[in-house]
């Protein structure tokens, strides 16, 4: 059963990203289409932050919205987690009180790989995510909601649900919420997978 369910959702992201046409998307089709074969068994864990999910369904757009969808339909059945504690000391309370991700494909999502990582994050209302960076390429595709992003050598600028935000490896970037949370699907390829941000 619990296959099922993380079936439902492979399917769902490999279709909206197949399908995409921004071409920063595209950077990262063919990773996502030659993810791996294997499959583990991911037992749920909730975190307050996933609830935010069904606050952003009205926030998605015409194409986003049936992924929102299907997330929040199987949200009771995801692993949510944090990258960050308090212990850390890189991100506010505000953050680790609002924030969380559910992993579908990547070296600990149901959906083993070594090539590429991606989910669902969730961001709640006057949430900073301090400027950092990592090695991985990464893409981020705002499904619901609003947030300002900062690329390295740029202001702050508002993005919001369809927008597509591509990060190079190593750029400095980040973002913060305002009135509206976030939910954004991501994917990450190239270097560690599971790397802790660098926020120096």
């Amino acid at each position: 059963m619990a296959r099922e369910h993380d079936q439902r959702l492979l399917s769902g992201i490999l279709s909206f990203v197949a399908a995409h046409r921004d071409p920063a998307v595209g950077r990262f089709k063919d990773a996502m289409a030659n993810w791996g074969t294997d499959w583990r068994a991911a037992p749920a864990q909730h975190l307050p932050a996933a609830d935010t999910l069904r606050a952003t369904m009205d926030l998605a757009t015409a194409e986003t919205r049936p992924l929102v969808a299907l997330f929040e339909a199987e949200n009771a059945t995801r692993k949510w987690e944090q990258s960050y504690t308090k212990a850390d000391g890189v991100v506010g309370d505000d953050m680790l009180a609002g924030y969380g991700f559910a992993e579908v494909i990547g070296k600990l999502g149901p959906f083993v790989s070594t090539k590429v990582r991606s989910g669902v994050g969730v961001f709640g209302r006057n949430i900073n995510y301090p400027p950092h960076n990592h090695a991985a390429e990464e893409v981020y595709i705002l499904l619901a909601g609003s947030a300002e992003f900062m690329l390295e050598g740029g202001p702050y600028e508002r993005r919001q649900a369809g927008d597509v935000v591509h990060v190079s490896p190593m750029r400095r970037h980040g973002f913060r919420t305002t009135e509206h949370p976030l939910a954004v699907f991501y994917i990450w390829q190239a270097g560690d997978l599971r790397q802790k941000s660098s926020f120096k």
